[in-house]
């Protein structure tokens, strides 16, 4: 499997499968694949709980799986809304947490779980987010250009809520709003999102004012 992102400020993911290769999108990401795959939609979650947790989690109970069946390797492109961050889950044990809605694609099937944080939902991401975990590495819908902010044990970072895209699983319990007045009257809100590490966090480039 040879999967590269292509594009400059809006970026897609061009992915070249091998015989009997499959990957993984959401309903509607799709950009185009070559005669050979095999597109197959399938329930993401079977039962009524399934159901309910992707409705929660702001995904469609949809997804795609794409298989290529030809002896020849074959390619595909999808697309987020604008960009694309790739998170290798294959170093993460615990997986990731991130806003609802972010999953787009991914190397291999993986489970996305709810999430509920009152600090989410103080310092503006909302009560419900996503927790993805697995063994491939997923694409998350981003704004701009993803900045990486590797935390040592003990450095803490404020986050504006509108900025965040993702942190490691294990940071949540180390996650809360922080208020303050000046925040207000800087324009970033009333609360930012107060992260501590270890761990990495992934912050957008986009200032959305």
């Amino acid at each position: 499997m040879n999967v590269k992102l292509i594009g400059h400020d809006f970026k897609c993911l061009q992915v070249e499968l091998s015989r009997q290769e499959k990957f993984f999108c959401e309903k509607g990401a799709l950009i185009y694949y070559e005669e050979g795959i095999t597109a197959t939609t399938n329930v993401f979650d079977k039962g009524v709980a399934g159901l309910i947790k992707r409705k929660l989690t702001g995904e469609s109970i949809f997804q795609v799986e794409l298989c290529n069946n030809h002896p020849d390797n074959k390619k595909l492109a999808l697309a987020g809304k604008v960009g694309l961050l790739p998170v290798n889950l294959k170093q993460l044990s615990n997986g990731i947490v991130c806003r609802a809605g972010a999953y787009v694609a991914s190397s291999d099937k993986i489970d996305i779980d709810v999430k509920m944080n009152l600090s989410s939902l103080i310092g503006g991401t909302g009560l419900i987010m996503q927790k993805i975990t697995g063994f491939c590495t997923v694409f998350l819908d981003v704004m701009g250009s993803p900045i990486t902010l590797d935390l040592t044990a003990g450095q803490t970072v404020f986050v504006d809520e509108k900025s965040f895209i993702c942190m490691n699983a294990e940071m949540v319990n180390r996650m809360s709003s922080h208020f303050s007045g000046n925040n207000l009257l800087g324009g970033e809100g009333l609360s930012m999102l107060k992260i501590t590490g270890p761990g990495t966090v992934y912050v957008t480039s986009v200032n959305f004012g």
